[in-house]
């Protein structure tokens, strides 16, 4: 987690080619799951939240993360592959985003949690060129478009849980 953190594409390279690395994709994913549930349960409590607000946001969070990853991860290996011409299979795609989350585990911080999503987008940027093999100009538009599908689901299961 240290070295995706860091950025390095070198470690990305080798998740990719790794299919162990599956179960420590989970893993990570996991963890910064629970560290952004924590961090929305103490942002709730900051700002004067009862005790039930403070533990829906956090079981929330941690589903929409995994649930969401899988999801955006598929729709950009599809993406990747079919309009961009990448080469990879969805087992690279998901293992390399999956570890593209770690900066995630700073989402325990109250307040710092844009700049930490700034990092996972880089994170995440660097995981899916090296797991499709694509220019970094062509991963950015990938992950854009890709991305435009999972946030209308995202928005649509927002909608659905909790009816505004």
């Amino acid at each position: 987690m240290l070295r995706a953190m860091k950025l390095q594409s070198s470690l990305y390279e080798e998740v990719e080619h790794d299919p162990r690395a599956n179960i420590q994709g989970v893993y990570v994913i996991a963890i910064a799951s629970l560290a952004q549930a924590i961090g929305r349960s103490l942002d709730e409590y900051l700002t004067g939240g009862s005790l039930s607000s403070i533990f829906v946001p956090a079981i929330l969070g941690f589903i929409e993360t995994a649930i969401g990853l899988a999801i955006w991860s598929y729709l950009l290996y599809l993406i990747g592959t079919r309009v961009f011409k990448g080469v990879a299979t969805p087992s690279e795609v998901w293992r390399t985003t999956s570890y593209a989350r770690s900066p995630g585990v700073l989402l325990a911080i109250p307040i710092i949690g844009p700049l930490v999503n700034i990092w996972i987008l880089i994170a995440y940027v660097i995981a899916a060129r090296q797991a499709l093999d694509l220019s970094t100009g062509r991963t950015i538009v990938a992950a854009i478009v890709s991305a435009i599908p999972f946030i209308i689901i995202q928005g649509l299961l927002i909608l659905l849980l909790f009816g505004t």
